[in-house]
């Protein structure tokens, strides 16, 4: 069975009327270990909102249920959404701990797909991320209130 991170996100309306709710694959069951990456992935992040028109904050995270008990709070986790000029959508479940960044999950499937048969596809993705905002429609920067 696979692990999933669920992500509630608050819809346009205050309420859980229209609230969503998103799942991202668990990463031990894409590559089969958890990738944890310096704090400086998040806080180049946060230079490429403060430096481009195209990346942009957005507090949403409005709960997570995790695929088993995890000691992290709600202000722990974020998430990187986006769409890329070929109009393919991006997805990735992250935790900020201390000095660490833990990439936790992928969303959507497909791309959890592509990144189980080539590893190397991830790699690419962050480093689009982080040093190729040209490459990106859109990129929201999601966190919790």
């Amino acid at each position: 069975m696979t692990r999933k991170w669920v992500v509630l996100f608050e819809g346009k309306k205050p309420g859980p009327a229209d609230d969503l709710t998103v799942e991202f694959i668990d990463i031990r069951d894409i590559i089969g270990k958890i990738p944890v990456y310096k704090r400086l992935l998040f806080e180049k992040l946060a230079e490429n909102i403060k430096n481009y028109d195209n990346y942009y904050p957005w507090e949403n995270i409005k709960g997570v249920n995790p695929p088993e008990e995890v000691p992290f709070e709600l202000g722990n986790y974020f998430i990187l959404l986006a769409v890329d000029n070929n109009n393919l959508q991006f997805g990735l479940f992250m935790i900020l701990q201390g000095d660490d960044v833990i990439l936790s999950g992928i969303w959507p499937e497909e791309l959890a797909e592509a990144i189980k048969e080539d590893h190397e596809i991830l790699d690419g993705v962050l480093h689009a991320f982080l040093e190729r905002p040209d490459n990106w429609r859109e990129v929201f920067l999601v966190y919790a209130p």
